[in-house]
């Protein structure tokens, strides 16, 4: 008799660790299944890739991978000059995806403006770039704006095909690493209507300060674009 409680026993365990496996496995695959799709990503491990190409207008601004301990990111230095860094990309129309990233910024530009296009410096804002049949890309720009209040959007003061949202504004949070995340078919319905959203064709960042003719440091890191599924 004690011999049969033993094996009953034996089997019960052998069985609640089959089922614990089962349970195990069927879960690993629900989340592999909702596992967000990675489209585009960024971490700047690698230093600065060839895939990254100047978009230049006023000078350059100096781009040049750091280190703060264990954390690598881009840093981007703006003495009196504009100029950013794009990536070209080929992703079908993004409903469902959302842009994370990582910001910091020493200070915003004494005198900058978000919307006079003589003083139109950021120290960081990081774009996505829309396919169109004719001229350039449409862009949704995020930006770290001077005086517009973080939640509002505006226009480049010379183009509406480059609007902007505004995440962050002035100087309360400088100098900290500010985490940030998108959804781009909703921030496209917000700054475009009922536009048809288009491929995205490029991910790039801008860090300038030529109108102001000021010195200014944005640093960024761990952009990615994920697919949500």
């Amino acid at each position: 008799m004690q011999g049969s409680k033993r094996l009953n026993k034996q089997a019960l365990k052998i069985l609640h660790a089959g089922i614990k496996s089962l349970i195990l496995a069927v879960s690993a695959g629900i989340c592999a299944a909702n596992a967000d799709e990675l489209q585009f990503a960024e971490n700047f491990e690698g230093g600065l890739l060839d895939k990254w190409k100047a978009v230049e207008f006023t000078g350059k601004t100096q781009y040049s991978v750091q280190r703060e301990g264990t954390n690598i990111f881009l840093q981007a230095k703006a003495a009196s000059s504009a100029s950013g860094l794009a990536v070209k990309v080929e992703i079908s129309p993004p409903v469902s995806s959302s842009l994370r990233w990582r910001w910091r910024i020493d200070h915003v530009p004494e005198g900058g403006s978000d919307s006079k296009i003589e003083q139109f410096d950021h120290t960081a804002r990081l774009f996505i770039a829309f396919k169109t049949l004719f001229g350039p890309p449409k862009s949704i720009n995020y930006v770290w704006a001077n005086e517009v209040p973080v939640g509002k959007s505006f226009e480049h003061p010379t183009s509406g095909r480059s609007r902007f949202v505004v995440l962050q504004s002035g100087n309360a949070r400088a100098g900290q690493w500010v985490r940030e995340e998108r959804d781009i078919g909703a921030d496209w319905k917000l700054l475009f209507g009922d536009e048809k959203l288009p491929a995205i064709v490029g991910v790039g960042l801008m860090t300038d300060s030529d109108g102001t003719q000021t010195t200014v440091t944005g640093s960024y890191d761990d952009i990615t674009l994920v697919r949500r599924k």
